[in-house]
């Protein structure tokens, strides 16, 4: 579908029939980030009296965690914000429904999140939460010179988004000019797919995971042959910390900037470079707080989220359990947004699969996330490609549950692989605290 109908008329379509806000935020966006940092921090407290006064109001949780406080959100300052109690992934499971809001406007819509954390977590969004998100990550691209509808192509996926992509959502991509590939099967045969698919389809931007994507891109020069299209103007990497070396194969190979982002499922859209390369947190939607081990604010430390929009499901001083360090100043490219120096999330190594390819992390852990019954799981591939994993879960992980189990997990590494399940009390942290939940000695 050419861009600029995709970009007028069938975007804003798609965005009206979902009932989410989008463009309008997306104009408000565009002019906010030319403010300066103190004009954004007002209009963060401006809106953050509003959410703490719609979470007071609505939410049981909240209401009684600022009474413990004494918050009073009409005077709220961002200072003031310390003196609530950040929340955690176990205050959220332990109190889940006194956090939500149920009846928003538009509707809540449930998710599950895990990342490399070997944590499962159930949460909610609302469609302001999802518009601030879509029409944050709308601005990063036009930072690079693209707008919404022009072709994009996904180095992804999960077990439910590949595969349960049903008749409905791949013409909804087609139509709006997105192209999934698998980041999960890297074997050879499929990297060689991939290389013709994006050749054919010539997109001006590509997003994925670094590590799927630098293994792509090495694949790629050992074939002779370059990623790069006619159309293609940056590569947006997110979901995982970007290594130097897999900068430099990207770049390498695709000749166009190398653009990082971070945020999360439950977290949302929260900081992603400009192109002199600053991390801009995007101050319209999230407060970001960067906490010592003693939980005061500091230079460098534990992302801490306050996110704005999430009427739905407020999540307020949210610890992300990912670390950051913050940069002074104002970026050279003259935006008023805070910036962050560098981000360190958890890390995970990809796994080896019997086809001789490599396998993202992530595709194990995307089977036990769906899992409602897991609590928090460890994975660990042997030298003979065998998994050891340990899950901690209710009794509802029966053993035909744990059989199913074993079936994925041998599928995602492309054949018959053993599988060895253990049930166990509790999963401690790794000495380093870096919380590396999959683990391959095969790679």
């Amino acid at each position: 579908m050419h861009p600029t109908i995709v970009r007028h008329v069938l975007w804003p379509l798609h965005e009206a029939m979902l009932r989410r806000p989008t463009l309008r935020f997306l104009d408000e966006l565009e002019r906010s980030q030319w403010l300066s940092t103190e004009g954004l921090r007002a209009l963060q407290t401006s809106k953050l009296r509003r959410l703490l006064a719609h979470a007071s109001q609505r939410s049981p949780f909240y209401a009684a965690r600022f009474a413990d406080a004494g918050i009073d959100p009409a005077s709220m300052t961002l200072g003031d914000l310390r003196r609530i109690p950040a929340i955690s992934k176990e205050d959220i499971r332990a109190s889940l429904d006194d956090i939500v809001v149920r009846d928003v406007a538009g509707g809540l819509f449930e998710s599950t999140t895990g990342g490399s954390t070997g944590e499962p977590l159930r949460f909610y969004m609302c469609r302001d939460r999802q518009a601030a998100d879509q029409a944050a990550r709308a601005r990063t691209r036009r930072w690079f010179g693209i707008e919404p509808g022009s072709r994009e192509l996904y180095l992804w996926g999960s077990p439910v988004e590949l595969r349960n992509t049903d008749r409905f959502k791949r013409l909804r991509d087609r139509l709006t000019n997105h192209l999934l590939l698998d980041a999960f099967d890297m074997s050879p045969r499929t990297m060689d797919v991939h290389l013709a698919r994006l050749d054919a389809f010539d997109p001006a931007h590509v997003f994925g995971y670094p590590s799927s994507l630098a293994t792509l891109s090495r694949h790629a020069m050992e074939r002779g042959r370059s990623l790069q299209t006619p159309s293609l103007k940056a590569v947006f990497t997110t979901g995982e910390v970007l290594a130097p070396a897999d900068r430099a194969a990207i770049e390498e190979t695709l000749s166009v900037p190398v653009v990082d982002g971070y945020g999360s499922r439950e977290a949302g859209f929260i900081a992603h470079q400009c192109p002199e390369g600053a991390y801009h947190v995007t101050m319209e939607s999230v407060i970001v707080e960067l906490l010592d081990d003693r939980g005061e604010a500091a230079a460098s430390g534990e992302i801490v989220v306050t996110h704005l929009d999430g009427r739905g499901m407020p999540l307020v001083r949210y610890r992300t359990g990912d670390r950051a360090r913050r940069r002074d100043g104002v970026c050279e490219c003259g935006r008023g947004l805070e910036c962050l120096e560098r981000i360190e999330g958890r890390l995970t190594d990809s796994l080896r699969r019997v086809d001789g390819g490599t396998a993202h992390a992530l595709s194990v852990i995307y089977v036990l996330r769906d899992m409602p019954e897991v609590r928090q799981f460890r994975i660990e591939q042997r030298a003979d490609m065998s998994l050891d994993v340990e899950i901690v879960a209710d009794d509802a992980l029966d053993p035909a549950r744990q059989a199913r189990a074993k079936s994925l997990l041998s599928r995602q590494l492309g054949g018959e692989v053993d599988v060895r399940i253990s049930r166990v009390p509790r999963i401690a942290a790794s000495g380093s605290g870096k919380h590396r939940y999959v683990v391959s000695q095969a790679t």
